[in-house]
């Protein structure tokens, strides 16, 4: 496993690690490395697992964020237990060798939790953005559930985004102490990028995809719980309810997992008016939020992303650690069941109300400048 050049972002003595795999925790972090970075006693390292690659890299790049150092997982196969052990080793390598003061790490990926440990073993803080969701079921989603209670238990401080958030981290037994209610920088992320984008008809990625009609509906399914027949079953459902409108339009990103594209080409590739298309830069995504008329998703991050625009969501899976999202009324789970999934959105796309206006249930876009500062008064209280 090589370590490139490394390479920092800010000019301050005391270096802290930021541990990032998914473009989900790309996102999310890029507020926290910025304002780490702008603390004139810190410096950021990002260090990127690879475990989504260039498009992790371009999310970051939306925040002009592009000194990236990687690790190289390129012979690692797809077992679980593999990248864990081949992640260990790698981030482990680089805290040896570059000593950071605090790590930061998010989430529920494989890379959050062994950045956590792998921060626990080396004897460095360790905070965990994003602490403290649950679904209540250790298998579900998999393996995140497991992921987020392992490394919530071997982090100096837990930065859980939300009171619910907090209040299940109290009930396992961690000190209030431990804890501190953030807000997600999620929305710290969205509200950035939403002072500069076009409208989505005008984004060069959309522009020659979108048609004239008057609904659009964006879709996103991935998560391993839904491969084989549950995604059949959403595509379908996707099927259906395109047929049901005629003033409909459907936008598909396909993600590269065969697992998955496989099962979206075969039903909907040739379904008029679904436009299947490559993963989108964040801005486009974000961008379709905030112009669709309903969105169905077992994204995690869509879930807390959409209520900032007010956008109708349909949550295809079993359970959510996000449950503001369904509280807040602009949500509803509803699974993988194709019938229910036409149901809710034709009850949904019937209705001609406008976009509620409510307040984000999962932040005031200030969260990243709270994280960082605990980071730094952690750090000079050392010094």
């Amino acid at each position: 496993m090589k370590l490139q050049e490394t390479k920092i972002i800010g000019a301050g003595p005391a270096s802290v690690l930021c541990i990032v795999g998914t473009r989900p925790e790309a996102i999310k972090m890029a507020p926290v490395i910025s304002a780490i970075a702008e603390r004139p006693s810190l410096n950021a390292h990002v260090l990127m697992t690879g475990q989504h690659g260039e498009i992790a890299s371009n999310a970051l790049s939306s925040f002009d964020i592009d000194k990236i150092n990687w690790l190289d997982l390129s012979d690692i196969g797809h077992h679980l237990a593999d990248q864990a052990g081949e992640l260990l080793k790698g981030i482990s390598a680089y805290i040896a060798h570059h000593k950071p003061r605090y790590t930061l790490v998010h989430g529920d990926t494989t890379t959050g939790f062994i950045g956590a440990l792998a921060s626990f073993y080396s004897s460095v803080p360790v905070g965990h953005v994003e602490a403290g969701l649950r679904s209540g079921e250790l298998h579900d989603p998999f393996p995140e559930e497991a992921n987020r209670r392992l490394a919530d238990q071997l982090c100096h401080r837990l930065f859980a985004p939300t009171e619910i958030a907090r209040d299940n981290l109290l009930r396992e037994g961690i000190s209030h102490n431990k804890i501190l209610t953030t807000g997600n920088t999620v929305v710290d992320a969205v509200r950035y990028l939403a002072r500069k984008m076009k409208p989505t008809h005008k984004l060069d990625e959309l522009k020659d995809v979108l048609g004239p009609q008057k609904q659009l509906v964006l879709v996103t399914t991935h998560r391993r719980e839904n491969w084989g027949e549950p995604m059949r079953n959403i595509c379908k459902a996707v099927k259906t309810i395109v047929h049901s409108h005629e003033d409909l339009q459907v936008i598909l990103p396909v993600h590269p997992n065969p697992m998955v594209k496989d099962v979206i080409e075969s039903e909907l590739k040739n379904v008029e008016r679904v436009h299947l298309v490559n993963p989108l830069s964040y801005e486009a995504l974000i961008a379709l939020q905030r112009d669709a008329d309903l969105i169905l998703t077992d994204s995690g991050g869509i879930q807390e992303e959409a209520p900032e625009f007010g956008t109708p969501l349909l949550i295809l899976r079993q359970t959510t650690e996000r449950p503001e999202a369904i509280t807040s009324g602009l949500a509803k789970l509803v699974g993988t069941c194709e019938q229910t999934i036409i149901e809710e959105a034709n009850r949904i796309l019937g209705d001609q109300n406008t976009k509620p206006k409510c307040k984000n249930p999962f932040g005031d876009g200030l969260a990243a400048q709270r994280i960082a500062d605990v980071v730094e008064s952690h750090i000079n209280s050392c010094n």
